[in-house]
């Protein structure tokens, strides 16, 4: 499919396709006449990405899992490793994250508390 078609069926833009080609996250087939054709595999790829990206990962970290992916294969020991070290430190950052605003939630009920007593 052509990149116009392809950024309708992913809901993206030509530039983020483009950066991501870039990046070596996307790897549509170059016809002789230098336009690019993309297939399953690209649309389930720019999938892949936004998913992972959802999980806060970089795309740093994902250029490292998808260079894995392609030279170690899908389900090798070394890909699922990356990517459960990487969910594990996530995690962390979230339970982390998570215990920073419940404790500012606390902080602002109290403030919320006290002005209303002031205002009576």
């Amino acid at each position: 499919m052509k990149i116009s078609e392809f950024i309708s069926r992913v809901d993206t833009t030509k530039d983020t396709v483009r950066h991501y080609e870039a990046l070596g996250l996307l790897q549509p087939i170059v016809l002789p006449n230098g336009r690019r054709d993309y297939g399953e595999k690209d649309v389930m790829d720019f999938q892949a990405i936004k998913e992972m990206q959802a999980l806060d990962m970089t795309l740093k970290e994902i250029q490292v899992m998808f260079e894995v992916k392609r030279t170690k294969g899908c389900g090798s020991t070394e890909l699922l490793g990356g990517v459960l070290h990487t969910m594990e430190e996530k995690m962390a950052a979230t339970v982390e994250a998570e215990k920073r605003l419940v404790e500012k939630r606390k902080q602002m009920k109290e403030m919320i508390g006290v002005l209303r007593e002031v205002g009576g």
